[in-house]
């Protein structure tokens, strides 16, 4: 008997009352994984086969913060909600029907930095596909909550009622997406090239009085190709969680978490986690019950550099199980800079 599935990463095989654990090298992209079952199976045996989908062996795409801190009201003017409308029913009318799906920062008016795979998701094939349309996007910002009540979207409503009629009187908290820019090199399911542009359809009117405000790129030439540094404590930002398995908070939270060697954080998972150390970088705690948690993915984590907050990592994953015991994994972002300038330059 022979079962064909699309995966990346980790099979798991169950049949009769005995488990039997597959681990698989990384495959190359859209690989098929061949199991080949003993021969000796009688024709009754009852088979029940759980293929577990992850893109790096004990790696999973990172949702939330475990255990921070609330954050300090319009500290992180750049922080972003990337949520989705996922219908147009009644209630979702009515009632909103956006969900949040990851962070991200404000690096332009225009221009929002996450992580590519939050565009993407697993179809009930097995495939990553691409979620929704931008149409169907929207971005939540100068707030620290992550849900809007009633009262906050009449507000944002006449907001940018306000804003079309009479020009920009106040900052409105919801925009909409107009494209994405995926980094070119970025397969999808791998860590590699996790980060991708979105661009608003709105001009964002920044100003710090405003609670909305950039955040600032490095500048390789003048912290360093390798920044942030091994031993330097950085601030990561989400909406959290108080524990790995909970629901998402109201309000955001912050973490803050060393920068941890790679040869150590390697040693940490104890299996290969392919880390392109010009690439991403791992930032937390071993077995501390702190970090980041199983949706902020794409989220900012920011290093201070001469008394400013510059953008340091992009929340890129983290270990599948155990997520408040690893260090996550960031996307560098000092070695995407030259793209992300290009990129919004000509678009």
């Amino acid at each position: 008997m022979e079962i064909f599935y699309h995966f990346d990463g980790l099979a798991t095989i169950v049949y009769t009352d005995a488990p039997l654990i597959v681990p698989l090298d990384s495959p190359p992209p859209q690989a098929f994984l061949r199991v080949q079952f003993p021969n000796d199976l009688p024709c009754s045996t009852k088979l029940t086969v759980i293929v577990v989908l992850s893109p790096e062996r004990n790696l999973t795409r990172v949702r939330r913060i475990i255990n921070g801190e609330l954050a300090k009201k319009n500290r992180y003017p750049f922080i972003v909600s990337i949520q989705a409308k996922l219908s147009n029913d009644l209630h979702s009318l009515l009632f909103g029907g956006i969900e949040h799906f990851c962070g991200g920062a404000l690096v332009a008016p225009r221009w929002i930095l996450t992580a590519a795979h939050c565009m993407y998701a697993y179809s009930k094939d097995g495939e990553l596909i691409p979620l929704l349309t931008p149409k169907s996007w929207h971005v939540r910002m100068s707030t620290d909550k992550l849900k809007p009540s009633t009262i906050d979207r009449l507000k944002g409503f006449f907001h940018r009622a306000f804003n079309t009629l009479f020009g920009y009187i106040k900052p409105q908290t919801f925009y909409h997406i107009e494209k994405f820019v995926l980094h070119p090199h970025y397969v999808e399911g791998y860590l590699e090239n996790d980060i991708a542009l979105l661009k608003l359809k709105e001009h964002v009117q920044v100003h710090r009085m405003n609670t909305l405000d950039v955040i600032k790129l490095p500048d390789p030439k003048l912290v360093g190709e390798m920044w942030p540094k091994t031993g330097q404590e950085c601030t990561a930002i989400g909406w959290g969680c108080a524990c790995a398995h909970c629901p998402p908070e109201m309000y955001m939270k912050t973490i803050k978490m060393p920068i941890i060697d790679p040869r150590k954080c390697k040693a940490m998972y104890k299996a290969p986690i392919n880390l392109t150390v010009a690439k991403e970088f791992c930032s937390g705690f071993f077995n501390r019950n702190s970090g980041i948690c199983p949706g902020d993915s794409g989220g900012p984590l920011v290093c201070d550099f001469n008394g400013n907050q510059l953008l340091a990592g992009v929340v890129s994953a983290t270990h599948a199980k155990k997520p408040e015991s690893f260090p996550a994994v960031f996307t560098r972002v000092t070695y995407f800079r030259d793209w992300i300038l290009e990129t919004i330059k000509n678009n």
